[in-house]
């Protein structure tokens, strides 16, 4: 039987294309008893979703309630990932 590590790996690796039936099945079979793994799942396909439509749409619509980081909160975050060797820019 496979490990959660291994399921949480399959499944982000299915998210890219479709897995062989075999695979398919060891981990439809890991999933019928693993509920953390069933979370994991329900969580990646939620995020798949929502970043379909952030892309697609290229803006995300806020809810009124919802607030944003100031611009200067925005500034010490990133000087702080810069001063940890986590610059941003270095990603893009």
């Amino acid at each position: 039987m496979l490990s959660c590590k291994e399921v949480c790996h399959i499944v982000s690796e299915s998210q890219d294309g479709k897995l062989p039936w075999r695979e398919r099945f060891r981990v439809r079979t890991h999933l019928l008893m693993c509920k953390a793994c069933q979370r994991m799942v329900r969580q990646m396909e939620f995020l798949r979703t929502a970043a379909r439509r952030y892309g697609s749409t290229g803006e995300v619509t806020l809810h009124p309630a919802q607030e944003t980081l100031s611009k200067e909160a925005s500034a010490r975050i990133l000087t702080q990932l810069r001063q940890a060797g986590n610059d941003p820019a270095d990603h893009e």
